[in-house]
């Protein structure tokens, strides 16, 4: 190219247009890049755009971004013919400017930014004179111009001051230089030229750029030199203009909020203020068009922050007068504040939330004076009046507009919250009002949707507003407020016209549910009827109707009492959709049905029926779901000989829902109506011994929901299940090949020996077997950082089947079964991978490990000195440390298990510390075993170990 030489046809940017071709971008960028590594590349560039030898302006901004990379890496140390070079890159672009202004927005807000890089750079040490000589010796004059200089001054704060970005000690050190020397050298010249700006330049762009800087660097300089009878005007007075009173706000407000003493704060706020009400410029009226409440609101909002933090700060330092005095400004504009909030457009509403809420929490103290009555009654009219949606909104939507609703609800609920904890009168009262309007409108069916929903929603949300233990208050405000629900519930009539309605009403009766227990008549058979029609399980719209079902299966376990003489009917409406298809077309999805199989039992085993019922309902359940189960392996047989994938999967998936039924119709069942109580105990073991006899290689799908099925027996049964266990770990352990599968196996075990203890001896299944693959399963590999880069499920994995190895190790061992279960060379063989993973990096194995090992080993004669040694080099290892909470544990199990070694071997156990520890340390260990306990003890290990690092770290760097 003539700009820059390269083998990419010549010029690497091609025609005009070309750098939107994908292929062409590949080729830009690896281009750039090698632009950016060649020592040199910046300067071609640099001469390029001086040049002109540029084909378009897109060239021009990609060989910026090279010069960019020089000045943030590599300028700072450039010699003095580089810096004039880039001196003369930027007198290019003045020069540039001046002759063409109408360059493109993003070239000049980038070179803006290169500006501001070679400010940093050099300002103060290699050009001090940088503003004058770049700037302000140029004169003001041209719009342009002017408009790149607020820029560049933006870019500076940007690149020296803004605090949101993180920066290293040397930039930071740096950039307290350049603002220090700033205040010195340039800082009052750019103050005049911002009045320049302001009085002469009448271009808008000029004007909002210039406000913003104000707005920007007011919080570090002098304030002096802008609050002052000249400036102030001049901000004050473009707050009336629409085009740029934005930016006067932003200017106005950062001029308040910038730090100095609370005396001073208040008195440029009064003043301020005072400009402001004379101007009319903080005045609203239910008329005011939105630039009005917008540049009113802002202001009202900036003000009030400010005068309540000085406020605050003034109660620190006993001021009362001048604290009063703050709130006496905020309270003059009550009005003009409730007026923004009670605006329809929640933009314009939420700029004074926080303020509202700040101020009312200032009458903590005073929340039952008559001012704050009033005050809060008015705010409080205003959230629920603006707690309704707006017409041109969906209340079922769910676009952008729908959910910036949703989170302004959530600012106007913060408001009444705040009221709500010192006066609950104020919300209820309110409140009562709404509810009772619903029971007069039909229960909401003449009343508009919008406005239902907002009641709705309201309630829902009442213990978020006034204090939760409402609920449990039974007179006063607090008793009236635990009406409204119940009240809500019992006047409403569901329509179907908001789908979010639907889903509220029901999450109020799931939410309130003890309000519904302390009166539950009529409002508990009212709301299981919507639950059980259209108007709930069976709505329209699939998603809400999968909610429905979820709050359906709460409520039932709830007020299963209350629903008991209601049984025969509710499961007679359950009936329809209990039936099972592998098809996709049914109302409700798997997940939908399990929860109503749920439901269904809970109500079956709680109802009015009599025990052979109970059985029966049940069985005849079990006897569909075994019937349907029986049907789908022939249909899976056939699938698999037609060589029909897709249907062998639909299959598979239908099979795995029907067992996972079973397991969810089984959480009916607790301690008072067990399944032994209610016959169902036959029942059970038939599904499990049809499921197992299916269980495969060939059907290793059934191994998850099958195990599942398990725990939940090893839960509802007792000794009825043992017979069925030699069955049930072999069916498992066939299946189980893998890492994942054996972890799971495992902790199926562990919660049988749990449960079952010393009975498992009895039940034919060999627990030492399963130990000892489980200790070899541990031991066989590693799980390195080289294993979880290459494998990360394979590592997780392995980690997990340890720590499941330990934990049944440790529950035989507590189990009093141990010593049934693992004799000789077994036990000899689980003790020595425990100790192994005593050592391991895995601080929960090491937990583990160490508590099996104290308990296991204490009595032992061949193992305890093994045990002790172990646990001595434990805090010794890299990974534990003092700092860490998970080494702290572990040294307190480090603890443990030396207190039990030394109290079960008290001789011979300190002569083996000396042996194992040199003199000093083994005297200072026996000493804090004799003299502290539990976090003294753990602490001061910690500490002895950190010292012995700590000396061997130093030996090291002497050799």
């Amino acid at each position: 190219m003539t700009a820059v030489n390269s083998s990419l046809n010549g010029n690497p940017f091609g025609a005009p247009g070309s750098i939107n071709d994908p292929a062409r971008q590949a080729q830009l960028y690896h281009y750039l890049e090698t632009l950016k590594t060649d020592e040199n590349g910046w300067r071609k560039s640099t001469d390029n755009i001086i040049a002109n030898n540029l084909s378009t302006d897109e060239e021009h901004f990609l060989l910026l971004q090279v010069i960019e990379d020089y000045l943030a890496r590599r300028y700072a140390g450039a010699d003095a013919d580089s810096v004039m070079c880039i001196r003369g890159l930027l007198s290019h672009w003045i020069q540039k400017l001046s002759a063409h202004p109408d360059q493109p927005s993003f070239l000049i807000n980038k070179m803006a930014h290169i500006f501001s890089l070679v400010f940093a750079a050099d300002f103060p040490d290699r050009w001090p004179t940088f503003m004058d000589d770049i700037f302000l010796s140029r004169g003001l004059d041209s719009v342009p111009l002017v408009v790149f200089y607020l820029k560049t001054l933006l870019a500076i704060d940007s690149e020296v001051v803004d605090r949101d970005i993180q920066r290293t000690k040397t930039v930071f050190d740096r950039n307290t230089k350049i603002k220090d020397f700033m205040r010195d050298l340039c800082i009052p010249q750019i103050v005049q030229s911002w009045w320049t700006i302001l009085e002469q330049c009448s271009d808008v762009t000029a004007q909002c750029l210039c406000l913003d800087a104000v707005a920007a660097f007011v919080d570090w300089i002098d304030v002096e030199l802008v609050a002052n009878d000249v400036f102030v005007p001049l901000v004050i007075a473009r707050l009336g203009n629409k085009d740029i009173s934005e930016a006067a706000v932003r200017a106005v407000s950062a001029l308040i909020q910038k730090g100095m003493p609370a005396s001073k704060k208040l008195s440029l706020v009064t003043a301020l203020m005072d400009v402001m009400r004379n101007n009319h410029l903080i005045n609203v009226n239910p008329n005011s068009d939105y630039e009005d409440v917008l540049r009113a609101g802002s202001l009202l909002s900036a003000v009030g922050n400010v005068l309540i933090d000085t406020y605050h700060k003034f109660k620190a330092e006993d001021g009362e007068e001048d604290a009063r005095r703050c709130i006496e400004i905020v309270e003059a504009d009550m009005d003009s504040l409730l007026l923004v909030l009670d605006n329809e457009d929640p933009d314009l509403s939420e700029l004074v939330v926080y303020t509202l809420r700040s101020y009312v929490a200032l009458f903590k103290d005073k929340c039952m004076e008559e001012k704050a009555t009033s005050v809060f009654t008015k705010i409080v009219s205003v959230c629920l009046r603006r707690f309704v949606i707006s017409e041109e909104l969906d209340v079922d939507g769910s676009g952008e507009d729908e959910i910036e609703f949703a989170e302004y609800r959530k600012e106007l609920r913060g408001i009444l919250n705040t009221i709500g904890n010192m006066r609950a009168d104020l919300i209820v009262a309110p409140l009562e009002v709404l509810v009772d309007e619903v029971a007069a409108s039909g229960g909401g069916t003449a009343m508009p949707i919008a406005r239902l929903e907002a009641i709705v929603q309201l309630v829902h949300g009442l213990v978020e507003i006034i204090p939760a233990n409402f609920v449990n208050m039974k007179e006063g405000w607090m008793g009236r407020g635990a009406l409204l629900p119940v009240n809500l519930l019992n006047s409403m009539q569901l329509d179907g016209r908001s789908a979010t309605v639907h889903v509220l009403y029901f999450e109020i009766a799931c939410r309130y549910e003890r309000l519904l227990m302390a009166r539950p008549q009529p409002v508990i058979p009212q709301v299981a009827s919507a639950f059980l029609d259209e108007r709930g399980i069976a709505f329209r719209v699939a998603r809400v109707r999968t909610r429905i079902v979820y709050l359906f299966c709460r409520f039932v376990k709830a007020h299963k009492t209350v629903l008991s003489p209601l049984v025969s009917e509710v499961i007679s409406r359950l009936a329809p959709l209990l039936a099972m298809s592998p098809h996709s077309d049914q109302l409700l999805t798997a997940d939908d049905q399990a929860f109503i199989f749920e439901a269904t039992g809970t109500l079956i085993v709680f109802g009015e029926l009599g025990v052979d019922q109970k059985s029966v309902y049940i069985g005849e359940l079990a006897n569909k779901l075994g019937e349907r189960f029986l049907a789908a392996v022939t249909e899976l047989q056939a699938a698999r000989a037609a060589g029909d994938a897709a249907k062998v999967q639909m299959i598979q998936q239908f099979m795995t829902n029907i067992v996972g039924y079973c397991c969810r119709l089984s959480k009916a069942f607790n301690n008072a109506n067990s399944m032994q109580s209610c016959r169902c105990v036959d029942v059970y073991m038939r599904l499990l011994n049809l499921f197992l006899g299916h269980l495969s290689a060939e059907n290793a799908f059934l191994l998850e929901p099958v195990r599942q099925l398990a725990h939940r027996l090893v839960v509802c049964l007792d000794s009825e299940l043992l017979p069925i266990l030699p069955p049930l770990m072999s069916a498992l352990a066939a299946v189980s090949t893998d890492l994942d599968s054996m972890n799971h196996l495992l902790i199926l075990s562990h919660q049988i020996v749990a449960k079952f203890k010393k009975e498992c001896l009895h039940s034919g299944v060999d627990f030492g077997a399963i130990l000892a693959s489980a200790a070899r399963l541990s031991m066989e590999s590693e799980p390195t950082p080289a294993l979880r880069a290459q494998d990360e499920t394979a590592y997780r994995n392995l980690i997990y089947v340890r720590r499941a190895f330990l934990q049944l190790f440790y529950t035989s061992t507590t189990s009093d079964m141990l010593n049934e279960i693992a004799t000789g060379t077994l036990f000899d063989n689980l003790l020595e991978a425990a100790t192994h993973l005593a050592l391991s990096s895995d601080q929960s194995c090491q937990k583990l490990a160490l508590a099996t090992l104290s308990r296991t080993s204490a009595t032992n004669a061949q193992w305890w000195q093994r045990t002790l040694r172990t646990a001595l080099e434990v805090p010794s290892l890299p990974h534990i440390s003092s700092s860490d909470a998970g080494s702290t544990v572990v040294v307190h199990e480090v603890a443990s298990t030396l207190q039990t070694l030394r109290q079960a071997h008290p001789e011979e156990f300190a002569v083996a510390v000396r042996s194992l520890m040199p003199g000093e340390l083994a005297v200072e260990l026996l000493s804090m075993l004799e003299n502290l306990k539990s976090r003294a003890l753990d602490k001061q290990l910690l500490l002895m170990y950190d010292k012995i690092r700590l000396a061997q770290q130093q030996q090291q760097q002497q050799t």
